[in-house]
C-alpha cells in the first residue's frame, strides 16, 4: 500500500471511530423497563429519629410512571397506586382500602413533565454514584405563595440517574417561610435498590372498583375505618379540580 494510500485509511478510520464515539455521546440508550424501592422522611418533633415510609416507582419503556405508596391499617397492608399513562394521557389513582378509582385527563404539558424520558445527560453537575449508577446535581430555589400566611422559599435538590431517564435516586425538598424562617416541609426521598424487571402489573386498574372523587374517597376510608380516617373538611374545592380533569377524559 502507498504511503498515501495508508495515510487515507487511517484518516477514514479515524473519522468513522470519532463519528461513532460523538453519536454514542448523544444518542441515549433506550429507556428501560425498571422499579425503584425508596424511603421517604422527615424530622420530628422531640425525636432524634426521622418519620419514615416505604414507595415505590414503576417506569415502563414508553415513560409511563406508577408512583406506589404504602400504609398499615388496622394490620391490614395496602397500597395507594398512581398511575401516568403519558401515552393516553390520564392519571388514575388506585385506592386499595376503599377500593376506589379517580381517573383524570392529563394535559399535554402535565404528560411532559411526567414523562421518563431516555437520556445521556441530565444537564447536572457530576455527583458521583447512587446504588452504582452515576448521577447528575441540580438545585431549584425559587419562592411560593403557600398560603394565608405569606409565601415561604422553597428549595429542591436532586441526585438525578441520566441511565434510568433522569430519575431523582435522591430528592431534598425544603420549604421554609419568608417571614420568619420556619420549616414548613423538609423531607428527603432516597432510593434504596433499583431492579430491571417487567412492570406491567403495576399499570393494572382494577374493574371492580368504584370511580370516586377524593372526598368521596375519604368518606368511604371514614365509614370503614373511622378511628383511623376521621371525618375530613371541607373537601369541595379538590373535588371541583377532579371533576374537571375527569370530565375532559376522552369519550369512549
Amino acid at each position: 500500500m502507498k504511503l498515501g494510500t495508508y495515510s487515507c485509511a487511517i484518516a477514514l478510520f479515524a473519522l468513522a471511530v470519532s463519528t461513532f464515539s460523538a453519536k454514542s455521546q448523544t444518542t441515549p440508550k433506550p429507556l428501560p423497563s425498571f422499579y425503584v424501592q425508596s424511603t421517604m422522611s422527615t424530622p420530628q418533633a422531640n425525636s432524634p429519629y426521622p418519620k419514615t415510609w416505604v414507595e415505590g416507582y414503576a417506569v415502563r419503556p414508553d415513560g409511563g410512571s406508577v408512583e406506589i405508596g404504602y400504609e398499615n391499617v388496622a394490620g391490614q397492608e395496602s397500597h395507594i397506586r398512581d398511575i401516568y399513562d403519558v401515552v393516553k394521557n390520564v392519571h388514575t389513582t388506585i385506592e386499595e382500602l376503599s377500593k376506589s378509582i379517580q381517573t383524570r385527563a392529563m394535559s399535554e404539558s402535565e404528560s411532559r413533565f411526567k414523562r421518563v424520558s431516555a437520556a445521556v445527560s441530565c444537564n447536572g453537575a457530576a455527583a458521583g454514584q447512587i446504588l452504582d449508577f452515576d448521577v447528575e446535581y441540580k438545585e431549584e430555589k425559587g419562592s411560593i405563595d403557600y398560603d394565608t400566611d405569606g409565601s415561604v422559599t422553597s428549595i429542591v435538590k436532586r441526585w438525578l440517574a441520566p441511565g434510568l431517564g433522569c430519575f431523582a435516586l435522591k430528592k431534598e425538598t425544603i420549604l421554609t417561610r419568608d417571614t420568619d424562617g420556619t420549616p414548613i416541609v423538609d423531607t428527603t426521598h432516597q432510593a434504596i435498590s433499583v431492579k430491571f424487571q417487567p412492570v406491567d402489573q403495576f399499570f393494572l386498574v382494577p374493574t371492580d372498583y368504584t370511580e370516586r372523587s377524593p372526598g368521596e374517597t375519604y368518606l368511604e376510608l371514614n365509614r370503614l375505618y373511622p378511628n383511623d380516617f376521621p371525618l375530613p373538611e371541607n373537601m369541595a374545592a379538590i373535588d371541583q379540580i377532579y371533576r374537571e380533569a375527569h370530565g375532559r377524559l376522552p369519550k369512549n
